[in-house]
């Protein structure tokens, strides 16, 4: 099965651009895309209540500055969980990719837990590149062989 990865980010240009990057890897990812957090907050919630952990994203690639439920409110319930039926979702790696090219914005998103942060990129080959390097880092230990 295809490691998913969900993106949660409020523009549908990037979630169309974002979506034929992907698909253009040469490893296949699924992926699925949220307007903000409230929105991916209440899909992860269902999958526990459900009790399908096992349908959880690989990765979650966060914008920080969405309506609703922003970035860095979604990052501390995913890292911080108040539930304890929530911990789970503290292995989940997450990426910040925002504009957002502050310091204290930066170093805020560390402390709450973000496993990375990156400045998203405005060129169509540094987005295409910046996923290739997302994907390779974050995904691609799980298909190298063992031993």
């Amino acid at each position: 099965m295809n490691a998913e990865i969900y993106i949660v980010d409020d523009s549908p240009d990037l979630h169309f651009l974002l979506y034929k990057i992907l698909k253009q890897l040469p490893q296949s990812y699924s992926v699925k895309f949220f307007e903000d957090g409230k929105i991916l907050h209440r899909h992860l919630d269902t999958l526990l209540i459900k009790e399908q952990r096992d349908k959880f994203p690989k990765l979650i690639i966060l914008d920080l500055n969405m309506p609703g439920m922003g970035g860095l409110q979604l990052l501390k319930l995913l890292k911080k969980p108040v539930k304890e039926s929530h911990e789970y979702l503290k292995d989940i790696p997450v990426v910040v990719m925002s504009s957002d090219t502050r310091e204290d914005k930066i170093l805020k998103c560390y402390q709450e837990g973000a496993d990375a942060y990156i400045i998203k990129p405005m060129e169509f080959d540094k987005i295409k590149s910046t996923m290739q390097s997302i994907c390779r880092f974050w995904l691609g230990r799980e298909v190298q062989p063992a031993g």
